[in-house]
């Protein structure tokens, strides 16, 4: 009996490493779209974003990938920092929910803003690596 509770446990341990690190895999992709961001990198964020993607943002509007997109290429969106807190992943096979919070800072359309979110952003895993595939956000007070 010794040696299948030897194994057994070996085995969740291993499972828990490849876990943390699929986890791992996902919040790699959070700051890499961050860095894109900040940078106004759309060739980067373009790979990281599927193409049905859909953002409901903290005012309610809904937004595609092509909206994001375009108002990063143009100017229209110009992220100046963005810091995130409390980031958790979830994973489910080749879907990833990553829940979070973003202080985010920049101007859109010219108009200055500041302030926290709460959000949802939900990952699948198409040939190999993530791309987000829905966000939402919430303001927080």
């Amino acid at each position: 009996m010794k040696p299948f509770a030897l194994v057994v446990l070996l085995l969740l341990a291993f499972g828990s490493i490849a876990l943390a690190q699929v986890e791992d895999s996902v919040r790699a992709v959070e700051m890499s779209r961050r860095d894109a961001l900040l940078a106004a990198d759309t060739v980067a964020l373009s790979k990281m974003i599927a193409p049905d993607f859909v953002e409901i943002s903290r005012l309610g509007t809904v937004r595609t990938r092509a909206d994001n997109i375009r108002d990063i290429a143009s100017g229209a969106l110009h992220l100046t920092a963005i810091k995130y807190d409390s980031l958790t992943v979830r994973i489910y096979g080749d879907v990833a929910v990553l829940t979070g919070i973003a202080d985010n800072t920049g101007t859109m359309r010219g108009f200055p803003f500041a302030g926290k979110i709460r959000y949802t952003r939900i990952f699948v895993r198409k040939d190999g690596r993530w791309q987000a595939v829905l966000m939402q956000q919430t303001p927080m007070q």
